[in-house]
């Protein structure tokens, strides 16, 4: 009993030391022990389309690893989860090679494996497998707008276009934590931490994906049919400076982006520069109407298709002009008409250097330049152009510069100066980025830079009269570019191309172009397309205007544009044929239901909308495009003011529509107005 008693109060002291005397000691070691610090990774902010249509998210993938231990037959274990896997035997025999040695507890098997497969490694019952959680960057719309968004490394950070530039704040701030782990050094209730892990800023691109869908589309076309090298095209709406569509054909799939080359994962319509050709005369003889040497009615004599100019023969393509007029040498497009309408902008036609600065002068307001400045500074990788100082300048260069040639530039600095032209002389800085999504969940949008106004409202109407002649002028080089009851602004371009082999213009080598904007009278889409080295065809108009027109045809629909010119003939024929063509348009929107290269975009299906019964329909709150189609279901039309969602129709819902077909101004706000933005079931932006 002594001896019991003693062994018993022994016990009890060494726990009062332990739990009173020593605990802060014993605590610490264990928290040492037991507690580490552990980095949790942000999730990576999504970039979506203007509509939140994603173009670049996260999905869920595990890594599958074996411990040594918990396995019994490693060979069978290895065969049965590699066939799961699919992976080749050499590394199957690997695996099994490794945790054949002694001292090797874990091995990773693979990674990236999405939770169908993790699923059937589960059923399987393999032992001694383990799983971890990994977030990955997917494309899900695979190519569409590849060479705008980039792409990450395995790392998580962003290597090519969006993704590089806006890093910092897509990638976010990891969240550091203390938390417990077990004997195997492995976290313990892992799950429960995911709730304060902090994600990375979204964006939201001024990107339409359908719009950019129908441009890689329509360049896919067009460089198979001519044997082109490439192509590009730019959309931009004139009054925001939103690049509504930004493509390049050929194109690559950012998620195995390491499966193309370098030259066909670079954004070429930046990247690269080209001579511009005939497309730049609208803004050289911008400066001469602006500088009043010359009227849309001067005439000059165009040589009869060749004239010697220092030193160089220029000549006229396809015809021979005598004498034209300012407002025809633009239409026809003569090389020698423009020539010597530059040659009136110095003192005397021999004062070179006095033709160079204005032009230099007028060129570089429509944002042309010699720099490697960013047009969009989101955007990388940008290479200006070439547009020498005058100080640079030859006699020759008044030759070459007039229509295009012996300046270079790339698809985006085009298209930003036709939409000055579009706005009537107000420049409005491009822009990609639409607005934001703070991980807070609030909606920042991106203002519009102010225009300024580089070209008066009188010269810059002039020579949109003379571009809409390009399209409709019997003798117009883009006369093939009509659409029933729409004018439209454009211009050719047909620029010979220099072979980087020899050094000077290659033989058959030439960039085709076309850009303009429609409607002519009130702009709502500049766009401008590039086809390099077309072999079956060569020039602009029967080259790049076919994918222009096809591309406004396609507009029009997919924003329900009523026709601005019920006047024109080709529109008082196609109305001759009203219900097919009605029944055929409804169709064709109706097939429409998703777009893109996996076809899992959607455009909604709009129902079967039956007769009011000569009563107006009820478009309030309805998208452009439905309210449209509900509209011509009833036999009605209107004109559409605005974009996005209606919100004040002329004739209440309801009211008596009987016998007429014309019922006024629809007015319209654009969707990104809306008090929210939906992305999908869980995140509401609010603006």
């Amino acid at each position: 009993m002594i001896g019991a008693a003693t062994l018993f109060a022994i016990l009890i002291m060494k726990l009062y030391f332990m739990q009173i005397v020593d605990a802060p000691k014993i605590v610490a070691s264990s928290e040492r022990a037991r507690n580490f610090l552990k980095i949790l990774p942000p999730t990576r902010g999504l970039i979506l389309d203007r509509h939140s249509r994603p173009l670049a998210q996260n999905t869920i993938t595990y890594t599958v690893t074996a411990c040594n231990e918990s396995i019994e037959n490693p060979t069978a274990a290895m065969m049965q989860v590699g066939g799961i896997l699919d992976l080749p035997h050499s590394v199957i025999n690997r695996h099994i090679a490794a945790l054949q040695r002694d001292g090797v507890v874990w091995r990773e098997i693979d990674k990236e494996i999405p939770e169908e497969i993790k699923e059937k490694i589960e059923a399987a019952g393999i032992p001694g497998l383990y799983f971890k959680t990994n977030t990955s960057r997917i494309y899900p719309e695979k190519t569409l707008a590849s060479h705008v968004v980039g792409f990450t490394g395995s790392d998580g950070k962003g290597l090519a276009g969006l993704e590089l530039t806006l890093n910092d704040n897509l990638e976010g701030t990891a969240q550091p934590i203390v938390t417990d782990k077990d004997i195997r050094r492995r976290m313990i209730a892992e799950d429960d931490y995911t709730k304060i892990m902090t994600r990375g800023v979204d964006y939201v691109l001024t990107i339409d994906s359908y719009i950019q869908y129908v441009v890689e589309r329509e360049l896919k076309k067009i460089c198979e049919e001519t044997a082109a090298l490439q192509a590009n095209a730019v959309i931009m709406h004139p009054k925001t400076g939103d690049i509504l569509a930004m493509a390049n054909y050929p194109t690559y799939d950012p998620n195995h982006y390491a499966d193309y080359n370098l030259d066909l994962r670079r954004n070429r319509l930046l990247v690269d520069v080209f001579e511009p050709g005939s497309v730049l005369k609208p803004f050289v003889l911008s400066a001469a109407l602006e500088q009043r040497v010359v009227t849309p009615q001067t005439t000059f004599y165009c040589e009869k298709g060749a004239y010697y100019f220092r030193g160089h023969t220029i000549r006229d393509d396809i015809h021979r002009f005598d004498n034209l007029t300012v407002y025809d040498i633009l239409v026809r497009s003569s090389n020698i008409g423009m020539v010597k309408i530059t040659q009136r902008l110095g003192k005397n036609p021999d004062d070179y250097r006095g033709q160079a600065e204005i032009l230099y002068d007028y060129l570089t307001r429509f944002g042309f330049k010699n720099t490697g400045e960013k047009t969009v500074q989101e955007l990388p990788g940008e290479s200006g152009g070439i547009l020498h100082h005058p100080s640079r300048w030859w006699p020759a260069n008044i030759g070459a510069a007039p229509f295009g040639q012996g300046i270079s530039t790339n698809t985006l600095v085009l298209t930003a100066a036709y939409s000055a032209l579009a706005n009537r002389g107000l420049y409005v800085d491009p822009r990609i980025i639409l607005g934001k999504r703070r991980p807070d969940g609030l909606f920042q949008p991106d203002h519009p830079a102010a225009p300024r106004r580089i070209l008066s409202n009188r010269v810059a109407e002039q020579i949109v009269q003379m571009m809409i002649d390009v399209t409709e002028d019997p003798e117009g080089t883009g006369r093939r570019i009509r659409v029933p009851g729409f004018h439209i602004a454009g211009k050719t371009g047909t620029a010979q191309k220099v072979n980087p082999e020899i050094g000077t213009y290659g033989r058959g080598m030439r960039i085709a172009s076309f850009a303009g904007f429609f409607p002519a009278q009130d702009p709502q889409a500049v766009i401008v397309v590039v086809v390099d080295e077309p072999k079956k065809k060569k020039y602009g108009g029967e080259v790049s205007g076919p994918v222009f027109q096809k591309i406004v045809e396609e507009l029009i629909a997919y924003w329900g544009l009523s026709p601005s010119d019920k006047s024109d003939p080709l529109f008082i024929a196609a109305m001759n044929t009203t219900n097919k063509n009605e029944k055929n348009e409804l169709s064709n929107m109706a097939d429409q239901v998703a777009f893109g290269v996996t076809r899992q975009m959607p455009i909604p299906l709009f129902p079967e909308y039956a007769i009011n019964q000569g009563r107006m329909p009820n478009l309030i709150g309805l998208p452009i495009r439905e309210a449209f189609i509900r509209l011509a279901a009833n036999g009605l039309q209107a004109r559409f003011e605005g974009s996005g969602k209606v919100t004040e129709q002329p004739i209440p819902a309801g009211d008596p529509v009987q016998g007429r077909t014309e019922i006024g101004i629809v007015r319209c706000e654009p969707m990104l107005t809306d008090p929210e933005i939906q992305t999908n079931a869980e995140w509401v932006v609010q603006r």
